[in-house]
C-alpha cells in the first residue's frame, strides 16, 4: 500500500489532480490545518509539491477490502513532521482512497 500513499504524495500527480483518480468517491479528509475536505473540494484547491519523506509505515487490514495504513510524514520543504492515517478501500477493481488525516507532531 505504500506506493498508493506515495502516488498521492507526488508534486507530478499533485499538480496535475492525478491524485483525483485514487480519491474513493466517498473521500473524507482531516487536515493537519483542521480543515475537512472531500474530493470535490480536493479538485478545487492548489495542492502543495512539497518533498516529502515517509517512515514507521504500517499497514493493518480491516477487512477483505479495507486497509489502515499509519506513518510519519517529514516534510523535507518546510521542515514538519506530521503522523498520518489513511483507510483505503478496494473500489472498483482498484485501491481508492477513502478516509485520511495529518496531525502535526511537533
Amino acid at each position: 500500500m505504500i506506493e498508493y500513499e506515495w502516488f498521492h504524495l507526488k508534486s507530478e500527480n499533485r499538480s496535475g489532480n492525478k491524485v483525483l483518480d485514487i480519491l474513493h468517491p466517498n473521500f473524507k479528509e482531516f487536515g493537519k490545518s483542521g480543515e475537512v475536505y472531500y474530493k470535490a473540494d480536493i479538485d478545487q484547491i492548489r495542492l502543495d509539491n512539497d518533498d516529502y519523506k515517509i517512515s514507521d509505515f504500517e499497514e493493518c487490514s480491516l477487512s477483505e477490502d479495507c486497509i489502515l495504513c499509519t506513518y510519519t510524514l517529514f516534510n523535507k520543504t518546510n521542515n514538519t513532521i506530521t503522523n498520518r492515517s489513511s483507510i483505503w478501500k478496494y473500489y472498483e477493481n482498484d485501491w481508492k482512497l477513502l478516509f485520511h488525516q495529518g496531525t502535526v507532531k511537533y
